[in-house]
């Protein structure tokens, strides 16, 4: 309450004044009307001690016949954030800090310090894996455009090692990758621009199947819950596309695939998001959106200076989801700044229109390896 009044200030120092300059039955009905937190402590005690509200999004989805808000989650502890974020904190009353570990609410001070860090990277691995509420929260997960299309790329690698004759399953083939729908520059030019959206669906052995995925539900599902299948899908999309558009300009040699550049469009989108939300958010969800941004960022470009990644398609996708997410977050700024007028008109015709230049450039282009 003081903090929505601006805090202890005015209000506090004004209180003080009058209650000492005040007689002493005008005292008595002061303090009458006088809620402390002893008395909240003695209520919560009659109601059988703290314990944090439900989370109406426990399982991952909201209450059935509940809208999602526009904005923001609820922590488990009942707060709310406008950040999507697993790890939101809030709490009612001192020491009452929880945190939302893959469907299991969980307080921070029964965490060790070890397992501290893991709730930041691997919360399910906090607890029970396989309780009844991680059982819910996986499926929901799978019900996600993410979770199907994590679940597409699965079934989509099983075929390649089975068209490799299931030697190919830490290193598909070039051939293999190739006839399933590589980004090879020189076909493009000949006019096959599906593979420009293929190599979305195709990884190059199990170890890089299995961190894009991971990469993309930890991150991507919780983005989806709080904007909405449409437009993760959108960015997803488009960040892929894009990708390979940027490693057919800059690697044309290379066979590239994988969903790279669709997970940096994510965080892409996600840093326009943070710009639009910005003067919004308080002192400790900078700093803890600082953090696992950063932290974030060291761990995806770690890989992408790795032997054999396409870096191109990675830059590709980060700036194509960031020009989206500044169109689709533009209403999140000050209404009286020109962006959030003309932001989406200009963000989406950036992206429209170098989509369509690249395609018309790549046609038949000697450069690219097109021969007659």
């Amino acid at each position: 309450e003081q903090a929505a009044q601006g805090g202890r200030g005015k209000e506090w120092t004004s209180f003080v004044f009058d209650y000492k300059g005040s007689g002493q039955s005008d005292r008595s009905e002061i303090m009458a009307n006088v809620r402390t937190m002893d008395d909240i402590r003695r209520e919560q005690a009659a109601q059988g001690g703290v314990r944090p509200t439900p989370n109406p999004w426990a399982g991952g989805a909201p209450p059935a016949g509940t809208a999602a808000p526009a904005q923001g989650n609820f922590t488990p502890a009942g707060g709310y954030t406008p950040i999507p974020d697993q790890y939101s904190m809030g709490g009612v009353g001192a020491g009452d800090v929880y945190i939302d570990a893959c469907g299991e609410t969980i307080p921070v001070s029964s965490l060790s310090p070890w397992q501290l860090p893991m709730a930041m990277c691997c919360p399910c691995c906090i607890g029970d894996p396989c309780s009844e509420n991680r059982r819910n929260w996986y499926v929901s997960q799978m019900k996600t455009f993410i979770g199907v299309m994590s679940i597409l790329q699965i079934f989509i690698f099983i075929i390649e090692v089975h068209l490799s004759g299931w030697t190919g399953l830490l290193d598909v083939p070039s051939d293999v990758l190739f006839v399933m729908g590589g980004k090879v520059a020189s076909n493009i030019a000949a006019g096959e621009y599906w593979r420009l959206i293929t190599p979305i669906m195709l990884h190059a052995g199990l170890f890089h199947l299995l961190i894009n995925v991971f990469t993309q539900c930890m991150f991507g599902i919780q983005l989806e819950r709080e904007w909405g299948a449409s437009q993760i899908a959108v960015i997803y999309a488009v960040a892929g596309i894009y990708g390979n558009v940027l490693s057919v300009l800059f690697a044309p040699n290379a066979l590239s695939i994988g969903c790279s550049g669709s997970v940096f469009g994510l965080f892409g989108a996600q840093v326009a998001y943070i710009v639009g939300m910005w003067r919004q958010l308080g002192d400790l969800q900078k700093k803890m959106l600082l953090l696992s941004l950063g932290l974030s960022f060291l761990f995806i470009f770690a890989f992408s200076f790795g032997v054999g990644v396409d870096m191109s398609a990675h830059l590709g996708g980060f700036l194509a989801g960031l020009v989206l997410g500044l169109g689709f977050f533009a209403n999140k700024w000050d209404p009286n700044n020109w962006w959030a007028l003309y932001g989406p008109y200009i963000a989406y015709s950036i992206t429209g229109v170098t989509i369509l230049g690249a395609c018309v450039f790549f046609w038949h282009n000697p450069d690219l390896g097109y021969q007659e």
